[in-house]
């Protein structure tokens, strides 16, 4: 046996106290160590957030969403405790996600307090229940009559977007809403996907925290050119203390972080699987740069934006409750969730959940300039600032939302703008078209969905006639 491999053998039966030596000792164990932590809590977020919380068959997320190294990890789900327990190395590394009734799941962190956070009902959805081919509204002050769409090519880009042709890059396409002028033109579901079953929108999530920072704005808590409540930078003395709310909107805070996800030591992966508090862990990050010189995009800083956000309201309670009572409330979004971290802060970088219909409902909103049936939920002027270019960004980022300008997306618009998220999730908005495109699915690698290809289908199969853009008012400009 090579003397290596003996090392490895030796540090794994010495047990977890002196697993730090071990690390030590070899990097290769360092390395496996690694992807243990980071795979058992994932594996464990994972089971909890989609079996507990949205209802998926654990089977098709162990094939599907955890599909690597999963063999190595052995898990327990307790429907009846709400927990999910995950481990590996012969027990050595273990991890747990609890369920937080109907507002998902957190990862629970060892040695650290779990917030449990308080009950909520959820909201019967007014959608039709099934699933249907027949138009219909989804916005409420949609005009009487669906537009007309070219409905063979449409039906020919969808059959695309649910094959699998290469079993090498699987697509797993989960969802799809495409919205006309308010109404639903086209919806499809894969195996085991229902309309009203919450799906995870990754980065999405970024752009659901740019619209509750503006809700923030509008109400006073915030103010977009000056900084955030972050106690780790208010001694005066401290250089962080200039990073506007503005500057972490456009992603050039200035601080260090690593955004990698190829690495299992990441500060990405590390913030998502292994902290108790990740608005926390990111402003604990030095400046590597001056404030809003460097666009940079980074996860930690939207986890900021989450926790300045519960300083800035300075009641958990209402807190908890903001997203729903301002922004989702207000828009049917009742199958929306945004999940926490163990110390009670959302995740406002990667977990909020939501159907594809719902976060259809998110995007006619910013689609709309911040209106839905009449009542203006966003300030418009909030909307315009998350597609004003953010410079460095190579006119392909606002802000916490994807735009267009530069042709990023070579085949849109260049008017679109974009929310996305990991795995090929995707709200194209449109406003050229007055659509909403949303895709959500688990594509592993990255050939396996295009969404410039994806998109530009979509609205090639979508009329375009006079007097299209302003879908209720008249009063929508083709340029956001």
């Amino acid at each position: 046996m090579p003397r290596k491999v003996r090392r490895i053998g030796s540090c794994l039966l010495i047990g977890a106290g002196l697993t730090g030596l071990c690390a030590l000792a070899t990097p290769a164990l360092n390395r496996l160590l690694s992807f243990t932590r980071a795979g058992t809590a994932f594996n464990a977020k994972v089971l909890c957030s989609g079996v507990l919380m949205a209802g998926m068959q654990a089977d098709q997320l162990r094939r599907e969403d955890l599909a690597l190294g999963s063999s190595l990890i052995r898990t327990r789900i307790d429907a009846i405790g709400g927990s999910v327990d995950t481990s590996a190395l012969f027990g050595l590394v273990r991890a747990r996600a609890v369920r937080q009734g109907e507002l998902g799941c957190s990862q629970f962190i060892r040695g650290q307090a779990m917030t449990k956070l308080p009950p909520r009902s959820r909201p019967e959805s007014l959608a039709p229940a099934r699933r249907t081919t027949t138009p219909w509204k989804l916005a409420p002050d949609a005009p009487a009559l669906p537009p007309a769409i070219k409905r063979t090519t449409l039906k020919r880009v969808l059959d695309e977007a649910f094959s699998e042709p290469n079993p090498e890059t699987p697509r797993r396409t989960r969802a799809v809403v495409v919205v006309q002028n308010g109404w639903v033109v086209a919806e499809r579901y894969g195996t085991g996907i229902e309309p009203d079953m919450p799906l995870i929108g990754w980065s999405m999530t970024k752009s659901l925290t740019h619209a509750l920072m503006g809700l923030a704005v509008r109400d006073g808590l915030l103010t977009l050119n000056r900084p955030v409540p972050v106690p780790e930078w208010s001694h005066h003395s401290d250089n962080r203390n200039s990073i506007s709310l503005d500057d972490l909107l456009r992603m050039r805070s200035g601080l260090v972080f690593s955004e990698k996800t190829d690495g299992f030591d990441s500060d990405l992966v590390r913030m998502i699987t292994q902290v108790a508090d990740t608005g926390a862990f990111a402003a604990d990050k030095p400046l590597e740069e001056a404030p809003g010189q460097r666009w940079s995009y980074a996860s930690g800083t939207t986890n900021i934006l989450s926790r300045g956000l519960r300083f800035a309201i300075g009641d958990d309670l209402h807190y908890w409750r903001y997203p729903y009572q301002y922004l989702f409330g207000p828009l049917g979004m009742h199958t929306a969730v945004m999940e926490t971290d163990a110390s009670g802060t959302f995740v406002g970088s990667s977990l909020g959940w939501a159907s594809a219909r719902d976060w259809a409902r998110f995007g006619i909103l910013y689609l709309d300039l911040g209106r839905w049936n009449g009542q203006q939920i966003l300030p418009e002027r909030w909307v315009r600032h998350a597609t004003r270019t953010t410079g460095g960004s190579s006119r392909s980022y606002g802000a916490h939302w994807w735009i267009n300008k530069g042709k990023r997306r070579p085949d849109w618009p260049k008017t679109s703008f974009s929310a996305e998220g990991f795995q090929g999730q995707l709200v194209l908005i449109a406003p050229s078209h007055n659509a909403v495109v949303v895709r959500l699915g688990q594509t592993p690698e990255k050939g396996g969905f295009n969404a410039n290809r994806f998109g530009s289908s979509v609205l090639s199969a979508l009329e375009i006639t006079d007097g299209q853009q302003g879908r209720t008012t008249g009063k929508r400009n083709s340029s956001p």
